[in-house]
């Protein structure tokens, strides 16, 4: 029987709102495929896994061994990313999808996007069953043309490794909430979504608490728990996810204790507990104020207008109406009233946790975005609930300019988005230098020595971009292994802070041959030195974005590394 083009086309429209997360967070993904410092213990942790496996007799070839970074973090996230990983690396690697490690690094980043898409989805497909369809359309317009999101769905930076489980926990909540749902599986959901951000909070990302315990209060109060149920529910999700992490935990991180990097690093419960421990340092002993210091309202004047928009104006409105009694009510029909009741059920369950999360956090002295990322799907939420009454406005001849204005704040958030993605696919010049390398003229046929010092790092060099790095000849590569065949001469990488490798001198009498460098004028400046080195490539980058040029706006390329190789190579 033929399937008619009218029930395919409703079919696919209807698959659309599916697969546009997907769409997103994937094109966001290829269009920067490069990874910041940041990014780089997880990142790192699951090019181990997937080199070395669960192994440990080839622990000492684990790069948190040598460069642990600035606090520990537990290994369970990215040893969960690297199992889910493995057997898509593996696939790709098998058919000829994956051809060098820099394919498996935008694998893996796949596979955390599709984990954060679906979990999106369960709150789309929540928003819909709940509050009416509307709801779900603007709640996924106005979050996947918003930036931040999106951008960093598919980044292995902690925050983002938890933020998945937070939509799930918001989702199942808003599902407790279903009338029709049976008194057993509203507790059933209740005690998934507390447990879930429990485990969250005590492996992933601490500062999750301070969204977790007032929600969890919340559900006390409006007598959908009790509050014995909610303190077993956490001690559940707490000593449960510290039951596994912590041996795992206690394995990696002691062949490490102690490190120069970690000199306050140096006893057993340190490394059991990792998240607790970055908490003792960040903030009992004030750690985190090296990073900067920014102002109490940093994240009213800064991030919020930054993460969520055209949402801000929309969840502010929504926010004012409701409490004037105004947002669907009568002339907004049946899913008026919905979207009535839903900004007061988001308001009940998340609303405290919203300002304890932000409020705690405008407390410390170092403030960065994505510490108050978890709030930023109930203002999503709100804003969403404004839209679809605005959208449905009850006034007809007003109704096609509110709606012009509607699309006016999609279009705004698509043009921001689209500036920022620029500027950010063009902002990792480390990433780049795999490029430069395999072009050298001289060096492909024998064993050199390439020297990274930090601003590569920094700026998109990891252990993925190192193609021709020499792996243990233990380690199963091959076409049935979930890294692809090793790049041949094998090259030696030196990540290496020792003293002697900061300055030039130091630099040639360690028989470096190639220099990743951003401080080119050091080397070639010097009359003692500048001889002995020159500049074999150049890599290029943003250097920012100002008014002028023909169309009012100019940007502006310039230099920003160098390969330095020895005269006479």
């Amino acid at each position: 029987m033929k399937t008619s083009p009218g029930v395919t086309r409703r079919k696919l429209i209807n698959a659309l709102p599916n697969v546009l997360p997907f769409i997103v967070t994937f094109a966001h993904v290829f269009l920067s495929p490069y990874t910041k410092v940041e990014e780089s213990f997880t990142l790192h942790a699951v090019h181990d896994v997937l080199a070395y496996g669960l192994d440990t007799s080839k622990l000492s070839n684990w790069d948190h061994i040598t460069f642990p970074g600035a606090v520990p973090r537990s290994f369970l996230p990215p040893l969960i990313l690297g199992l889910i990983s493995y057997p898509v690396s593996t696939l790709g690697v098998a058919i000829g999808v994956i051809r060098t490690k820099i394919d498996v690094q935008i694998a893996i980043r796949l596979v955390l996007a599709s984990i954060f898409s679906h979990s999106f989805n369960h709150l789309a497909k929540t928003l819909r069953a709940r509050f009416g369809p509307s709801v779900r359309v603007w709640f996924t317009l106005l979050s996947l043309t918003g930036f931040h999101i999106p951008y960093y769905a598919g980044r292995t930076l902690p925050n983002f490794m938890a933020l998945p489980g937070v939509f799930l926990a918001i989702s199942l909540l808003l599902r407790a909430g279903s009338k029709p749902a049976p008194s057993s599986v509203t507790k059933k959901r209740q005690r998934s979504a507390i447990i879930l951000l429990t485990a969250l909070a005590t492996v992933v990302r601490l500062e999750l608490a301070l969204f977790l315990i007032p929600t969890a209060l919340s559900l006390v109060i409006l007598r959908r728990a009790s509050l014995a149920q909610v303190i077993s529910w956490g001690m559940l999700g707490g000593f449960g996810s510290l039951a596994i992490s912590s041996p795992i935990d206690y394995s990696l991180w002691k062949p490490t204790i102690p490190h120069p990097s970690l000199p306050t690093f140096n006893s057993t419960w340190q490394i059991l507990w990792p998240e607790l421990s970055a908490f003792h340092y960040n903030l009992l002993q004030g750690q985190s104020s090296n990073w900067g210091i920014m102002r109490w309202h940093y994240y009213f004047s800064n991030s919020l207008p930054k993460l969520l928009l055209s949402s801000l104006p929309l969840a502010g409105l929504a926010g004012v109406a409701w409490s004037l009694r105004l947002l669907g009510v009568r002339k907004g029909g049946k899913e008026g009233d919905k979207v009535y009741e839903g900004v007061g059920e988001i308001g009940k369950i998340f609303g405290v946790g919203v300002v304890a999360l932000i409020g705690a956090m405008s407390l410390v002295g170092h403030k960065e975005w994505r510490f108050i990322i978890y709030a930023i799907p109930v203002l999503q939420l709100v804003a969403s609930f404004a839209a679809a009454s605005l959208w449905n406005f009850p006034y007809p001849r007003m109704r096609g300019l509110v709606r012009l204005g509607l699309a006016g704040l999609i279009g705004l958030n698509i043009a921001v988005t689209a500036i920022l993605t620029f500027v950010s696919m063009n902002n990792y010049p480390g990433g780049e230098v795999w490029k430069v390398l395999e072009a050298l003229p001289r060096g492909r046929n024998e064993t050199i020595t390439i020297h990274f010092p930090s601003y590569p790092l920094q700026t998109g060099s990891t252990l993925f971009t190192f193609l021709h790095q020499q792996l243990p000849s233990s380690t199963h590569i091959g076409p049935y292994s979930p890294l692809p065949e090793q790049k041949e001469p094998v090259w030696v990488y030196s990540k290496s802070e020792e003293a002697e490798l900061s300055h030039p001198q130091g630099l040639w009498d360690s028989n470096v041959d190639y220099m990743v460098t951003e401080n080119w004028d050091t080397f070639l400046d010097s009359e003692a030195i500048s001889h002995k080195w020159e500049i074999v490539s150049e890599i290029n980058g943003l250097e920012g974005v100002g008014r002028g040029g023909k169309y009012g706006v100019q940007v502006r390329w310039g230099r920003k590394l160098v390969v330095l190789g020895r005269n006479g190579l």
